[in-house]
């Protein structure tokens, strides 16, 4: 029996990784734990049997700084967070907090509509609250024997 070691050529460990470091995913920054650098705002999304209820992290954002649409399920939040202006002798060591134009779409499993919806901020957190239409409540019906 004949047996050949192979031993991988020294650069094909680097191309390996050069192939997966250059995939469309690596380059948005959300592999492997996902991040919020990118300007994503954390939202949490819920629902009881009245309404669907979405909250959003948007601290230093005023109330009139939000732009908040609903089109049949899609509920969109636009805010502009300006950057503080830098002093040109500051340095930064690390640079975390992200500035400018951000957008986020929410698709809710049924539409709503935006007299239904009302939205306010506090501790820097937005809370929207979607009242779902009365044809998507729960409807008990009582059976009877015969």
């Amino acid at each position: 029996m004949y047996t050949e070691l192979m031993y991988p050529h020294p650069y094909d460990l680097f191309r390996r990784l050069n192939r997966v470091l250059s995939m469309p995913s690596m380059a948005e920054g959300d592999w492997p734990f996902g991040s919020l650098s990118s300007g994503e705002l954390a939202t949490n999304v819920r629902e009881d049997e009245d309404a669907f209820y979405v909250e959003m992290e948007v601290p230093g954002v005023k109330p009139e700084e939000i732009d908040l649409s609903l089109i049949g399920t899609e509920l969109t939040l636009k805010i502009n967070r300006p950057a503080p202006k830098d002093d040109k002798n500051v340095r930064y060591l690390r640079r975390e907090r992200v500035f400018g134009n951000m957008v986020r779409t929410i698709t809710l499993p049924m539409d709503s509509t935006p007299k239904e919806m009302d939205a306010t901020v506090e501790n820097g957190v937005l809370c929207v609250r979607l009242k779902k239409p009365e044809a998507a409540k729960v409807q008990k019906i009582s059976v009877a024997a015969k």
